[in-house]
């Protein structure tokens, strides 16, 4: 089977570009996790772990069911890929969100690129693999006896930065504002839904928010912090109003980083798995939670 070369290419580039951490992936903190009751679902796209580079997973993911590919070699070193599929499971282990048990299945005797179309035979069963996603943007895979590896989804379209080396490989996103039309900001739509039993769609918040660069803070109450400015947009001649910021810092206790919103009374804890180039999820004490979706990306 042809592996897609371009993807093995990306996943090269990616690396030389962020140096490595540990041959096992990067380990994310997830700072109050613990107390938080929603899990949303993983990032689509492709993932990797960057610390083995030339292998990687794509996935997508349509009403909690999973659909996996999966690209690597064989054990004479040929390039193949594998599927993986199955329904998201809510977990009940401590520190993971999702989970799913499957196999990797393949097929063969397909037609070459250009060839006439030729059905493959399949699928044929290979080892179990478990994924388990401890947040959105990071997740633990198994194949067959191999030890785990941690994987995140690859950053190729976007600025980012490693604000937390010391404590994280983890890439914080700059948010650099080149599909909203603005220099500094980038555009989210975001949904707020309270804790209502039960959940009540009528009584669901949206709105449309920029959200500023992301920048470590010099001076002030916010020195050393990584701060996002959000802000509502007035249009000329009127000044832009800062309404609050997004601050990542070492949580006290762990010496982990983690990321709050105070949004008028609530305060919404955003693990930095949850935030990510193109989405935004954070959850308050009461159960309320509020979601990003970056605009201009589709």
């Amino acid at each position: 089977m042809k592996f897609p070369l371009q993807l093995i290419a990306l996943i090269i580039f990616v690396y030389v570009c962020l140096p490595a951490w540990s041959q096992e992936g990067p380990q994310v903190p997830c700072v109050g996790c613990e107390n938080l009751v929603h899990a949303p679902f993983p990032e689509a796209g492709a993932w990797y772990n960057p610390d083995q580079p030339g292998t990687g997973i794509s996935l997508e993911i349509q009403n909690g069911f999973l659909l996996a590919f999966y690209y690597g070699y064989t054990a004479v070193g040929l390039p193949e890929w594998q599927i993986i599929s199955g329904p998201l499971v809510r977990s009940e282990q401590e520190g993971v969100q999702w989970e799913l048990d499957a196999y990797l299945n393949y097929y063969e005797d397909g037609n070459c690129i250009g060839c006439d179309y030729v059905p493959p035979v399949g699928p044929v069963n290979g080892p179990a693999v478990k994924l388990e996603f401890l947040q959105r943007n990071n997740l633990r895979l198994s194949i067959g006896e191999s030890p785990s590896q941690y994987y995140v989804p690859i950053i190729y379209g976007s600025l980012g930065a490693k604000y937390f080396e010391e404590q994280t490989p983890y890439v914080f996103p700059k948010y650099e504002g080149n599909d909203s039309g603005s220099e500094y900001a980038t555009h989210f739509l975001f949904v707020a839904k309270p804790n209502t039993d039960p959940p009540s769609p009528w009584l669901w918040e949206s709105f449309i928010m920029p959200i500023g660069e992301g920048e470590v803070a010099s001076g002030g109450q916010n020195e050393g912090r990584l701060v996002y400015e959000t802000w509502i947009p007035q249009g000329p001649p009127g000044p832009d109003v800062i309404v609050d910021l997004i601050v990542c810092e070492l949580d006290q206790a762990s010496d982990k980083p983690g990321c709050k919103w105070v949004r008028g009374p609530k305060e919404y804890v955003i693990p930095i798995g949850g935030i990510s180039d193109s989405r935004i999820f954070g959850e308050a004490e009461d159960g309320a939670t509020i979601e990003g979706y970056r605009i201009g990306y589709d």
